[in-house]
């Protein structure tokens, strides 16, 4: 096939991009507070705020970079690594560290497309950053893989993607476990396009994702104030998503970044004071929102398509089958903000 060659201007440098190319900028490390030292890599300055970082077989702490990469200094004096990686080797990093590879392929393929929707929605809202994507649970984990196994579930999918009821490409959130039931992505996030939700029995059978969080009063008012007034405030289908202290909405979310993801594992199921304690029980793991790993598992297990899969979790969407084109903002890695 032949390919049409670009040429964009970067810092006064000429960049040769194929027509066909489809890159993400991936920010793998922030916020450093020193300039990052990588062995064996050429650094050269592209201006003042701005180094390219490029070689082969780059670690920095322990984590495998690209072969191209940009260091930025921030207006805070802090440091971002960027690495320039090819979408769908980006995708199959994310599927090898964000579902076990071992799991069947429709599982794989059902994360690969969600991995893909994600992505691209996330970085349509980044268009004009340094960075599209976090290379960490802010975004999607990933890491660089070789996994003949997460290329084939990316491969196997190619260009297929999840879209609202506006035709638009789905933000497809998704978790470790529900619990038995998912929740919309609004009470997660507010804004968050809903795409439906759905009863897990999967999930809702399982014993050994049942937990509980035990804390002192004393302990848990030293971090909410007012938090004697705490009443439960909304419950979606028996899973509570705020309480109230005193005129203020406290959504779940907020209480599990207080005291600790791994503590309050989900949105809760019950909530009990007792003269010096406060109980929280609930089943599963994660936010909630969109496709349940776990589940994902079983019913591939029992034979059911990827298809089958998305269908179950992502109800008010629908799959997407058409050529991907990333715009030209992000074809190439042009001016950093």
């Amino acid at each position: 096939m032949k390919f049409i060659v670009i040429l964009i201007t970067f810092f006064g440098f000429l960049h040769l991009v194929s027509a066909e190319e489809q890159i993400v900028r991936l920010r793998m490390f922030a916020n450093l507070s020193v300039f990052p030292v990588v062995s064996n890599a050429r650094v050269k300055a592209v201006s003042d705020s701005i180094w390219s970082l490029t070689g082969k077989n780059l670690v920095f702490n322990q984590k495998k970079l690209a072969a191209k990469n940009f260091i930025i200094k921030k207006t805070d004096d802090k440091f971002d690594i960027i690495s320039i990686f090819d979408f769908d080797s980006y995708l199959a990093g994310v599927v090898s560290k964000e579902m076990p590879l071992h799991w069947p392929m429709e599982a794989l393929k059902a994360q690969a497309i969600v991995a893909r929707s994600f992505a691209i929605a996330k970085i349509n809202e980044r268009q004009n950053k340094s960075y599209h994507l976090d290379a960490n649970q802010m975004d999607q984990v990933f890491a660089i893989t070789d996994s003949e196994k997460a290329k084939l579930a990316v491969f196997l999918t190619d260009q297929v993607v999840l879209k609202d009821r506006k035709n638009k490409i789905l933000k497809a959130f998704y978790h470790a476990d529900c619990g038995g039931q998912t929740i919309p992505a609004s009470k997660v996030w507010a804004g968050a396009i809903d795409s439906g939700t759905a009863v897990d029995t999967w999930c809702e059978n399982r014993k050994s994702n049942e937990w509980v969080f035990t804390i002192s009063k004393e302990a848990f008012h030293s971090k909410i104030p007012d938090a004697d007034t705490l009443v439960i405030d909304e419950i979606f289908k028996g899973r509570i998503q705020s309480f109230r202290v005193l005129e203020n909405v406290l959504p779940v979310q907020k209480i599990r970044q207080i005291f600790g993801f791994g503590e309050i594992k989900n949105s809760p199921l019950q909530f009990v004071q007792t003269a010096h304690e406060i109980f929280f029980k609930g089943k599963g793991f994660g936010h909630g929102a969109g496709l349940c790993q776990w589940g994902a598992l079983a019913q591939a297990q029992l034979g059911r398509s990827y298809d089958q899969i998305l269908g179950h979790y992502y109800p008010n969407a629908q799959l997407s089958e058409n050529k991907i084109k990333l715009s030209k903002s992000f074809m190439a890695d042009l001016v950093f903000n």
